[in-house]
């Protein structure tokens, strides 16, 4: 596997829209979103700041980011995500070291998928492969029609 860097953090959040507003006052950055695509399957909502800040807060209490929140609170949760050239022969990799995937998503121009964080010291792993400048832009990229 080629790990090509380090592509963004994530950050859990209890309003999405304070955060924002804060971290663009702390830092200087300027948020896209809020992103509400996986609202309804996961739970949760997002905002994405280059140069790789990506915000999470829950739409419901039953989601992964309220459980993550109210078990160890707002903040860094131990999330990181790398930039990988295959996607599909690094997944595999990860596999056969031992490592539990957990989930997968394509949107636009962008693959990500995520890996258990008990495998890795507590960190979970996520691997986005993309063409794009950046991953937001590739997110964002319309899917072309399958054939």
């Amino acid at each position: 596997m080629k790990v090509e860097k380090l592509d963004h953090i994530h950050i859990y959040v209890k309003d999405l829209d304070k955060a924002m507003a804060r971290f663009e006052y702390l830092l200087g950055v300027k948020f896209t979103g809020p992103f509400m695509e996986f609202a309804d399957e996961w739970g949760s909502k997002g905002a994405f700041a280059p140069p790789g800040i990506d915000l999470e807060a829950p739409t419901r209490q039953d989601s992964a980011v309220a459980k993550v929140i109210e078990r160890s609170g707002e903040g860094l949760v131990g999330g990181a995500s790398f930039k990988v050239a295959d996607i599909e022969s690094s997944i595999a990799e990860l596999e056969g070291k031992g490592m539990k995937l957990l989930g997968r998503i394509t949107m636009g121009g962008l693959k990500e998928a995520w890996f258990h964080p008990a495998g890795a010291h507590g960190v979970l792993i996520e691997l986005c492969e993309y063409e794009a400048a950046h991953a937001l832009e590739a997110s964002l990229q319309k899917t072309p029609p399958s054939q």
